[in-house]
């Protein structure tokens, strides 16, 4: 099948980004021509003060990024387009352009973008917010939840009221794709058809390991070093957990204030590892006793948490959101109250007096990553929502 791949690339990369390539890669391996059709915030710093200030309205209508596209469904005759990210270089009419086009259309829905103006259902302030998600973006205005600018809201606003009126993500694609049930629920709150989003879960990219190694005595925390990621939780925990270290893995914003907050506190249990990738990050992770997942945002998946079961790790884990998902209460790991430091000290003490327990789930979450998670599981799901797309049978 020849698929075109269409997505904007975050200024900071992150995990959507790596799954759009792991996506690419995997079709690819299968036999399948993959036409990209990619744009990167990154370039945005060299943009013009004028070009920077015509992005939100060019969200409206991208006649810019249309005419490209033209050329690439003449050129290489794409059967079907996968939409990935839009924001904030693809507008969305470029939807109802392929539709018009006779290009079935399956949208990722990779996050909350559609129902809150940054897609994170989160303040400023780091607070979970839904306010905006039947649309109407006065709040997100207000509170300047686009880039904390009023400019850049004000601006996504109006294009995303637009497109609201307009029906266009909601009636033009043909399929949804969501990557846990809590997105989909957020979809269908927001007035999405429940009959075209299907639910699959996202894709390691590496494969398990054979078998489970004996732990070490440390535990993990894996991902972006941001406040919305609940790491002041993460740090307030093991102030009181002396006697347990605890290897941060991971870079961002945040970075200089921890590594401050464990100087001034003396917790020298706690080290930084920085952003590892590959071998490295496998191994780091393998040998740990449990991976912990503090996130105080709404996590569209937890790519962290099955990466820790691929490496036979289990996992302590907020109980909400997908996350809740992924993580089966005293089977794949623990659960704790969001924000509550001093559960998660406790729910810590929990596991490591059981250790026969952490023991077993280290078999079970391997299995489970196995049967859920690999690079030709998730190509299985794909296929089978592809199939579903007029004229791809």
């Amino acid at each position: 099948m020849n698929i075109l791949s269409i997505h904007n690339f975050y200024r900071f990369r992150g995990g959507e980004d790596r799954y759009v390539l792991l996506l690419e890669e995997m079709l690819k391996e299968k036999g399948h021509v993959v036409t990209t059709f990619f744009y990167d915030s990154a370039h945005i710093e060299n943009y013009s003060k004028l070009k920077k200030y015509w992005i939100p309205l060019s969200l409206i209508r991208g006649l810019s990024v249309e005419k490209k596209l033209k050329r690439i469904l003449l050129e290489k005759k794409p059967q079907v387009a996968i939409v990935h990210n839009l924001s904030p270089l693809i507008s969305q009419s470029i939807i109802r352009f392929l539709k018009k086009n006779n290009i079935p259309v399956l949208k990722r829905l990779e996050n909350f973008k559609f129902l809150c103006l940054n897609g994170l259902f989160m303040r400023n302030d780091f607070s979970a917010c839904e306010v905006c998600k039947n649309g109407n973006f006065l709040p997100g205005i207000f509170h300047r939840c686009y880039q904390h600018s009023l400019f850049n809201s004000n601006g996504l606003a109006f294009s995303e009221w637009i497109h609201r009126k307009l029906g266009t993500v909601k009636k033009y694609p043909d399929l949804f794709l969501a990557s846990s049930r809590f997105v989909k629920s957020k979809f269908v709150e927001a007035g999405f058809p429940a009959d075209k989003i299907h639910v699959y879960p996202n894709i390691l990219d590496f494969e398990p390991v054979e078998e489970e190694t004996p732990a070490s005595e440390y535990a993990v925390y894996l991902g972006r070093l941001s406040f919305e990621k609940g790491l002041m939780t993460l740090m307030s925990a093991f102030k009181e957990l002396p006697h347990l270290p605890l290897k941060i893995i991971g870079s961002g914003p945040m970075e200089t204030v921890l590594k401050e907050y464990v100087q001034e506190n003396g917790m020298g249990h706690i080290t930084f590892e920085g952003f590892v990738d590959g071998p490295q990050k496998k191994e780091l992770l393998k040998k740990a006793l449990f991976l912990i997942f503090p996130s105080e945002c709404y996590e569209s998946f937890g790519n962290t948490i099955v990466e820790a079961y691929a490496c036979g790790v289990p996992v302590i884990s907020v109980g909400t959101g997908s996350a809740e998902e992924l993580v089966d209460k005293n089977e794949t790991g623990f659960l704790f109250k969001k924000g509550d430091y001093s559960d998660l000290r406790d729910t810590i003490n929990l596991a490591l007096s059981n250790r026969e327990q952490l023991s077993m789930m280290r078999k079970i979450v391997l299995d489970r990553s196995k049967q859920l998670y690999t690079r030709e599981k998730g190509y299985e799901n794909l296929e089978k929502v592809l199939a579903l797309l007029p004229h791809t049978k």
